[in-house]
C-alpha cells in the first residue's frame, strides 16, 4: 500500500473517531501518525514549506510584541 493510500485511511479513521467521540489520547496518535504518513506523500514538500511560512510569521508577530 502506498503511502497516499494509508494517508487516505487514516483520514477517515480520524473522522470516523471524531464522529464517535473517542477518547482524546487514541485520537493524538492517529492525528500523529497521519501527520508522519502525510509528511511522506508527495504533498508533504509542500506542506512543509507552507508551514515554515507560518511559522516565521507567527514567530515574528510575537517577537515584537
Amino acid at each position: 500500500m502506498t503511502a497516499v493510500g494509508v494517508a487516505v485511511i487514516l483520514g477517515l479513521v480520524i473522522a470516523a473517531m471524531v464522529n464517535m467521540k473517542v477518547a482524546r489520547v487514541t485520537v493524538v496518535v492517529v492525528c500523529v501518525l497521519f501527520g508522519l504518513v502525510l509528511g511522506t506523500t508527495p504533498i508533504g514538500d509542500g506542506l512543509n514549506a507552507g508551514l515554515t511560512l507560518l511559522g516565521g510569521a507567527l514567530a515574528d508577530r510575537v517577537s515584537d510584541l
